[in-house]
């Protein structure tokens, strides 16, 4: 009971399968965060917490 809508259907998955396994091959993923993004999100955080802190806020 292949359906028009079932073979679509499974040749969209095996496009998107193809695309992730190109993707991962590959050395760098296009928009992945780096060491320097972790640190600078890590940063923002801290800078963020301590100034609710010290403006009387409660985090």
């Amino acid at each position: 009971m292949n359906s028009q809508v079932d073979v679509e259907r499974a040749q969209d998955l095996d496009r998107r399968i193809r695309a992730y396994e190109e993707l991962e091959s590959r050395a760098d993923w296009p928009g992945a965060l780096s060491a320097g993004d972790f640190i600078a999100l890590t940063l923002l955080t801290l800078v963020m917490v301590a100034g609710a802190y010290f403006l009387g806020g409660h985090p």
